[in-house]
């Protein structure tokens, strides 16, 4: 996300996380080496990519609806980067991915260190997803934590904690239906549904609801925002869903061959198995949900998405959601200058190839 978009905050949060992080890690050398092991791997994993989408954009709309202290809103735009990285570390868990922003993700770092005092591999990936899991539980009060330490007022805080909690809530729906998704016979539309939950809800409703109710915003205000936020989500989330299949893995950073073998049922999928004849069906199902899959049926699945159409539904529902983002826009009656900031957010969430 451009660095310019919300002035200094992307320093302004930096600095914030990293003070955060170092003041861990020296309290955990109390515990042990090995308490501290953690917590370096986790300031390593966090500063080695991410585009800090969820605090720049808590501090947007603190600024577009009138915001005049940015400075005392900075932890709480951080509490939502922790409970981002929170969820990443638990999704990739759940997903049995090792790599994150290119690099190795917290289970994976650990299967790697653990590897020289476990011999058998069912422990080695137990105890190494043990650390991940415990690495994210942190994560998640630390959001908590940023947010109660911040220097706003009472009421305030108690806004941002009651938004953070209901992000939580929201979020673990959508990622429980996304898990099941794999493996319980699927509904037509749970795709859009989980791109909601999942990923709209706490990636923009709830950090631009944040920011502008730590500033002014009226009711009516408020749902138009909401329906900006939510048609934006389920447009960035579709655009993840084709990166997760035809991006570029230098780029992105993450296998594309993962959300083939792990079954995901995205919208993407949803639209091209509608479309595919049985015999397509039955090459495609040769490597979707099939964790042995080979690169060659990954790819010949690939074609099929595309050759179903399936790959040119998703970017036209995706059109479909940006024009729904940019009219909820115009709808808030806010100052030029402010509207275009709103339209620049649909344009670099949408328009990536990362």
């Amino acid at each position: 996300m451009d660095s310019t978009f919300t002035g200094d905050g992307s320093h302004a949060i930096e600095k914030e996380l990293d003070s955060y992080f170092n003041r861990y890690i020296s309290a955990s050398k109390d515990i042990s080496m090995s308490y501290e092991r953690l917590w370096v791997n986790l300031h390593k994993l966090i500063k080695s990519g991410g585009k800090r989408l969820r605090p720049k954009i808590t501090l947007l709309a603190y600024e577009i609806f009138g915001g005049k202290h940015p400075d005392s809103v900075v932890s709480i735009a951080a509490a939502h980067e922790l409970l981002h990285f929170s969820l990443l570390i638990h999704d990739d868990i759940i997903d049995r991915d090792y790599m994150r922003y290119g690099v190795p993700n917290i289970a994976g770092r650990y299967q790697a260190f653990y590897q020289k005092h476990v011999t058998n591999d069912t422990d080695l990936v137990h105890y190494s997803h043990g650390a991940a899991l415990l690495a994210g539980d942190l994560m998640l009060a630390g959001a908590h934590e940023l947010i109660a330490q911040s220097p706003v007022s009472a009421e305030k805080k108690q806004i941002a904690q009651n938004l953070l909690a209901q992000s939580i809530f929201d979020v673990a729906g959508g990622e429980l239906l996304d898990t099941e998704a794999s493996f319980i016979p699927y509904t037509k539309g749970d795709a859009e549904k989980i791109a909601l939950y999942k990923t709209s809800h706490y990636s923009f409703v709830i950090p631009l609801l944040t920011g502008a109710k730590l500033a002014v915003i009226t009711a009516e205000q408020e749902a138009h925002l909401k329906d900006y936020a939510e048609a934006l989500g389920i447009a960035y989330q579709l655009v993840d869903d084709l990166l997760g299949v035809f991006g570029n893995e230098e780029t992105t950073g993450k296998s594309v061959l993962g959300d083939i073998r792990e079954g995901k049922q995205t919208f993407l999928i949803e639209k091209a198995m509608e479309r595919m004849p049985t015999e397509d069906k039955i090459l495609f199902n040769l490597a979707f949900g099939n964790p042995f899959a080979t690169s060659e049926l990954i790819h010949q699945a690939k074609e099929l998405l595309v050759s179903s159409g399936g790959k040119e539904i998703t970017e036209k529902e995706i059109k479909k959601y940006k024009a729904k983002a940019l009219l909820a826009a115009s709808e808030l009656r806010l100052p030029k200058a402010a509207e275009d900031k709103l339209v620049h957010l649909v344009k670099i969430t949408t328009d990536r190839d990362y």
